[in-house]
């Protein structure tokens, strides 16, 4: 009974996936932070649209940007951080609704990150630079000094929260112990599914934004997938993450790849073009 009960116990472990033992879970991870990254940024620039449009602003739309042609109101720039910042709180709404860690949960984890990371970011720029978008907006009403200090330190901490947090949520996509049982092996795991996978996401990314329009987005770009960073320190210390066995995130995504591609249809052939609103009924773009 001892040796056959052994037997069992070396057939189930030599079952188990091996950690980083399969390069699907890396790809979707990768086409996933692509997705984050875009929808995140179309939020930022919807935003501004919406507040453009209220404020008589004359905002027009493209892929990377929205230009204003009409009117001075600074308070159309802070439309982007508020509806990056909604964005995210809308995704993780939905975040507990999906038992399973298949390729959507893992979508809508990147959404999270990277809907958070757009607002958040804004807001710690406006405690250091009186010329971002969101110090802009601060200045139009008569706040107290140091305000901007102090979103500047919300937004910093806000965007460490989001990173420390993500490290349990991306731990919960492996299929075994065994790929997480010690910190070493977290670290690996949260090193290809969060900072790799997200680096080659924001890279993959570029893409959407071309041609440039030297906004700076395009070279920002690889601060967006590195932004994990802090999310592969917290891996060591998380501890009590239960895999999911059932998890499908494993298995490359056809439907994560045709994701990517119809966005990228739509950012280069119809963004691009620029979209004013409202827009005219006789040529729709600007271009």
């Amino acid at each position: 009974m001892p040796s056959l009960r052994s037997e069992v116990a070396m057939t189930s472990l030599s079952e188990e996936p091996r950690p980083g033992n399969n390069p699907s879970l890396l790809i979707n991870s990768a086409l996933c932070s692509t997705i984050g990254i875009v929808i995140a940024v179309l939020a930022d620039s919807l935003g501004r649209l919406v507040l453009g449009f209220l404020l008589d602003r004359g905002p027009v739309l493209y892929h990377d940007r929205v230009e204003f042609t009409a009117g001075d109101n600074p308070l159309a720039l802070a439309g982007g951080a508020l509806a990056a910042l909604i964005a995210g709180g809308a995704f993780l709404a939905l975040y507990p609704g999906s038992r399973r860690h298949d390729p959507s949960r893992l979508c809508v984890l990147w959404l999270i990150l990277h809907s958070f990371r757009q607002g958040f970011v804004p807001m710690a720029q406006a405690g250091i630079d009186p010329d971002s978008d969101l110090a802009l907006a601060l200045a139009y009403f008569d706040l107290p000094a140091g305000i901007n200090v102090v979103v500047g330190v919300a937004g910093a901490i806000g965007l460490l929260l989001v990173s420390l947090a993500a490290a349990p949520a991306f731990l919960a996509f492996a299929t075994s112990r065994r790929e997480i049982s010690t910190p070493s092996r977290r670290v690996a795991f949260v090193a290809k599914i969060a900072v790799i996978a997200g680096l080659a996401g924001a890279l993959l990314a570029v893409i959407y934004f071309l041609p440039d329009s030297g906004t700076g987005l395009i070279s920002a770009l690889p601060l967006y997938g590195l932004f994990t960073v802090a999310t592969l320190l917290a891996a060591p210390g998380s501890k009590s993450v239960d895999p999911d066995q059932g998890a499908t995130a494993q298995r490359f995504s056809w439907g994560l790849l045709a994701a990517v591609v119809i966005l990228f249809v739509l950012f280069r052939f119809a963004l691009s073009r620029g979209i004013p609103i409202p827009p005219d009924p006789q040529t729709f773009f600007v271009t």
